[in-house]
């Protein structure tokens, strides 16, 4: 069995499994439909001008263009975490009769299931330009910055992924658990509030900042909204990315093997 690193080389030199794969999944669920991928577009409008909307006109001087553009991020940032996390937790199982084949380059799977949640993403991006150009808080000094809080992002998506889907291969109730799981995580993340809500020495505050989904959110939210990114995020995020990297490719060597045996 080869590396972890071995095999999303060469995953990433052969992409049109996971690619072109991922891509014919979403198409595939909307063609019967009248509207097909405009659908796609349907929950994030609903929640950024529906609920956001909402949840603002109940706070009395709450600038509504400046909370719009924070929700729309961090709603369209933690669905596509959520999504990821918990699809990974039985991406093995989705997969079994291309493993039962002698498939044991499980990379590819992964990725497509990565690749499937990151479409919906790219396809949200209108809607989340709307959002966001409207709030004061724009900056467009910040988009490089948003850009690299999104690469560490899909990093950690991949690294953390290996490991809920050996975990997911094994136990299969795993899928369960993460799905409510990433419910309360939602509640606990600023998505629809402000993280100053939450300031250091308060219980709350203590709870945010261990929360790794805040700290994802911010490192995208924060460069683009001038929300200002804490040095604690950064050194989280360094920690998150580095355990991540040791865990993955530790289990994936020890365990990668298994995974047709626990199916």
């Amino acid at each position: 069995m080869s590396s972890l690193l071995a095999h999303l080389r060469q995953s990433l030199r052969r992409p049109d499994h996971w690619v072109y794969g991922s891509w014919l999944d979403t198409v595939t669920k909307y063609r019967k439909t009248h509207f097909g991928l405009i659908w796609m577009l349907v929950p994030t409008a609903v929640y950024i001008w529906g609920i956001g909307g909402y949840l603002g006109a109940l706070q009395p001087g709450m600038d509504t263009q400046r909370f719009l553009g924070h929700v729309a991020v961090g709603f369209v940032v933690f669905r596509m975490v959520m999504t990821v996390f918990v699809d990974a937790t039985s991406v093995f199982s989705g997969s079994q009769s291309f493993i039962y084949d002698g498939n044991v380059r499980l990379t590819d799977f992964i990725l497509r299931m990565i690749s499937r949640s990151f479409y919906y993403f790219l396809i949200a991006q209108p809607l989340l330009a709307v959002a966001v150009l409207g709030s004061p808080d724009f900056q467009w000094s910040g988009v490089p910055g948003s850009l690299l809080g999104l690469a560490v992002l899909m990093v950690n998506l991949f690294l953390y992924s290996v490991l809920l889907s050996l975990l997911g291969a094994r136990y299969p109730d795993v899928g369960e658990l993460m799905a409510s799981t990433m419910m309360a995580a939602f509640l606990v993340t600023p998505i629809v509030w402000y993280p100053e809500g939450a300031p250091e020495g308060t219980a709350r505050g203590v709870l945010m900042r261990a929360n790794p989904f805040h700290h994802l959110v911010a490192s995208i939210r924060a460069p683009l909204l001038g929300e200002g990114l804490e040095p604690v995020t950064v050194w989280y995020l360094a920690a998150m990315t580095l355990i991540g990297l040791i865990g993955a490719i530790l289990a994936y060597r020890t365990y990668a093997r298994r995974v047709a045996l626990w199916l």
